[in-house]
C-alpha cells in the first residue's frame, strides 16, 4: 500500500483525522491517546491567531514533518506558531506550508469542538499565561542543568 501525504489526503478530502504524536500540544492532546481533526485550508483563507494549525516543515534530515501548533502571530505572508507545551516558537512559516485548521479533537474518548466553551476557556488561559509559563520552564531547565553539574562531580 502506498503512503499518501497529508497534503494529498487533504486535497482529496475535506478533513483529516489523525492520532496525536509528540508532546508539543500537551496538556490538550496526549501522544498515542488523543485524535485531532483538521479541515483543509482554502486557498484564500488564512488561520487566525490562537487557531490550532497543521503545517509542514523540513526536518533536519531533509524529510517533510507535519506539526500541529497554535498560531501566535500573523505577519501577513508568514506566521509564527508555538505548541502549548513548547518554549521556542516556529517562526516565519510560509502561508503555503499551512495545511489545515483543527476543528475538533477526541480527548480521553470524548469529542470536543474548538467552538466549545471549554476549549475557548483553555485557549484563553494558554494565551494569558504563555510568557510566565515559558519563563518558568526556562528557569526550571537551567536549574536542573546546574544541579546535574553540581551533583555529578566526584
Amino acid at each position: 500500500m502506498d503512503k499518501i501525504s497529508f497534503e494529498e489526503y487533504l486535497s482529496k478530502n475535506e478533513t483529516l483525522t489523525y492520532r496525536n504524536t509528540g508532546s508539543s500540544m500537551m496538556p490538550l492532546l496526549k501522544e498515542g491517546r488523543d485524535l485531532f481533526t483538521v479541515r483543509r485550508l482554502e486557498k484564500d483563507e488564512s488561520p487566525k491567531v490562537e487557531d490550532v494549525v497543521l503545517f509542514r516543515r523540513k526536518g533536519a534530515d531533509g524529510e517533510m514533518k507535519y506539526v500541529l501548533h497554535r498560531m501566535i502571530c500573523d505577519h501577513g505572508k508568514t506566521f509564527d506558531f508555538l505548541g502549548d507545551n513548547c518554549i521556542n516558537p516556529e517562526k516565519n512559516v510560509p502561508r503555503e506550508d499551512v495545511l489545515g485548521i483543527m476543528t475538533e479533537y477526541v480527548r480521553k474518548g470524548k469529542t470536543c469542538k474548538v467552538s466549545d466553551r471549554a476549549f475557548r476557556r483553555y485557549s484563553f488561559r494558554i494565551r494569558l499565561f504563555r510568557r510566565p509559563r515559558i519563563f518558568y520552564k526556562k528557569c526550571r531547565f537551567k536549574l536542573a542543568k546546574i544541579f546535574r553539574k553540581l551533583f555529578s562531580r566526584k
